[in-house]
């Protein structure tokens, strides 16, 4: 009974009945004609998402609700009130341009929105226009939204090249405006926003480029119209803005379910990262947002794996299923609202201080969750121990710090008693010491502080760089390097007595088993030093 929409729900029968076939009323889809019973007919449940049996009425797929109520609902209701059309396009209008920060309000707090953008694009020298910019932290966000139907409503048998020009106009036209604001933020170090007000422009912000880890631009539809939204990549027109920054189509619908299943910002924006790189993959298909959502859950970095399939079996093309069977089943049954979502594994410790960066949001939060997220499951189970441990030993010593290698991007974290005054100079030059001894420029770092009972009371993100040539006034910097760089060779001499890397001449791949036998993947083993 999971599909008796009215037993679950209270809608009136008059919009049930707009939205209902009665039994056999459909006759167009099994007419005769070559294409008799084929996607190149209309879905019947695409015109009507519903049926009607005796009294009840039943949903064919739930899907369909979805991704085609909207159709529906929008052509009876102009059918009853057709003056209300033109009213019904400025609320929509209002409606689909602010949905991703209304709808993710909790996974963006404090963040700063600007709502119809305009600026003076440096080419054509005319006003241009985006309908959403949102800035959390370091991320940015800016979104398109797109009214217009997935695909028109005409059979594509009738009207093929009408039907797949739809589809194209609904991508290009949101990618296009994005591109044009890219390219304005390219344009100079600093760009200034507008808004239209009384007929003027009246500057309402300033933004730069540099200021920013991560920019996604998005196309937002209110329908949903998978796979076409997914595989928009594969268009020759589609190309990472600035070669660096891949687009990415989805539904409104899309985010009620990222916003369930994702709930803060370090779990959104960790997801939108990965989400985009795999954006970025021309040749990867998965079927939906939530093949991707389920992916991203099972297996965190899933872009990662799947350039890596790509470049081991040379294969042009990588197809994933049945990665949304997590996501799905956890809507299966009445109760659904009452089911423990699936969430990735984080040890406690990790989760602890994931949660401290979320509730400190200090700037540079989300690079440090972004960090930490990146790891993989044995590195959080290998960070969460040493940070325990440390943790622990608080009471003995003032502060301590370690230098955690991750997935290959190291981290510098600093712990110390809450009552403690902060010294930065000692942190970031043990930080400083860090970057040097590994060879880098600078070092991501993380500043804890934590109670007598173990609860963190504050995370903050910080970077260290290292110094640029040898001084008097930094010596003590590089003494500190030398002393760590011992420590670690000792520790890797250490690792070698016990387990030999026999020598390999070819490159190995990350996810490739380590040849030193232990079992694990070569990332998580001698593949980082």
């Amino acid at each position: 009974g999971i599909g008796n929409v009215s037993r679950h729900t209270n809608l009136p029968s008059t919009l049930l009945a707009d939205l209902a076939y009665k039994q056999g009323e459909d006759t167009d889809f099994f007419a005769k004609g070559d294409f008799s019973g084929t996607p190149f007919r209309t879905l019947p449940a695409r015109k009507k998402p519903l049926i009607q049996i005796d009294s009840d009425y039943y949903a064919i797929d739930p899907c369909f609700i979805r991704d085609a109520g909207y159709r529906a609902l929008l052509f009876n209701l102009l059918q009853r009130k057709p003056d209300y059309n033109k009213t019904f396009k400025e609320r929509q209008k209002e409606m689909s341009e602010g949905a991703f920060p209304d709808i993710l309000k909790e996974q963006l707090p404090g963040a700063k929105i600007y709502q119809e953008v305009y600026y003076k694009d440096p080419t054509t020298r005319q006003w241009s226009e985006n309908d959403t910019l949102v800035i959390i932290d370091d991320v940015l966000f800016l979104v398109e939204a797109k009214a217009g139907a997935a695909a028109t409503i005409a059979s594509p048998e009738l009207d093929f090249k009408r039907h797949s020009q739809a589809v194209k106009d609904l991508i290009l036209k949101a990618y296009k405006q994005c591109e044009r604001f890219f390219n304005y933020l390219a344009s100079s170090e600093e760009v200034q926003l507008y808004n239209r007000v009384n007929g003027k422009y009246v500057e309402c912000g300033r933004v730069r480029r540099s200021d920013y880890r991560v920019m996604v631009p998005i196309g937002l539809t209110v329908e949903s119209f998978s796979p076409f939204s997914t595989i928009c990549k594969e268009l020759p027109q589609i190309n990472p803005l600035l070669d660096e920054h891949a687009f990415i189509s989805m539904s409104i619908d899309d985010l009620f379910v990222l916003k369930r299943f994702l709930p803060t910002s370090g779990a959104f924006t960790h997801y939108m990262e990965v989400r985009q790189a795999v954006a970025g993959i021309k040749g990867a298909h998965l079927f939906d947002e939530f093949e991707h959502l389920g992916a991203y859950i099972l297996k965190n970095r899933f872009d990662q794996d799947i350039a890596e399939q790509k470049r081991k079996e040379k294969n042009s093309l990588v197809v994933w299923s049945d990665m949304s069977d997590a996501i799905d089943q956890s809507f299966e049954g009445e109760e659904w609202e009452k089911n423990p979502k699936p969430v990735q594994g984080f040890p406690d410790e990790v989760l602890r201080l994931l949660t401290a960066l979320d509730t400190t949001q200090a700037p540079g939060w989300l690079t440090a969750e972004s960090i930490i997220r990146n790891f993989g499951g044995e590195a959080r189970e290998n960070f969460a121990h040493i940070f325990g441990d440390l943790s622990k030993t608080l009471d003995e010593h003032p502060s301590r710090y370690f230098a955690f290698g991750g997935e290959g991007q190291p981290l510098f974290v600093w712990i110390q008693r809450s009552e403690r005054r902060v010294k930065w100079e000692e942190i970031k030059n043990k930080a400083s010491a860090a970057a040097l001894s590994t060879k880098l420029p600078q070092i991501d770092g993380i500043f804890i502080t934590v109670r007598s009972n173990q609860t963190i009371d504050e995370a903050h993100y910080f970077l260290a760089h290292s110094p640029s040539e040898h001084k008097t006034e930094n010596s003590h910097i590089f003494d500190e390097a030398e002393r760590m760089s011992i420590r670690t060779s000792e520790l890797q001499q250490s690792k070698k007595d016990d387990v030999a890397v026999p020598r390999v001449k070819k490159k190995i791949g990350r996810n490739e088993p380590c040849p030193c036998g232990s079992g694990k993947k070569y990332k998580k083993c001698h593949g980082w030093n």
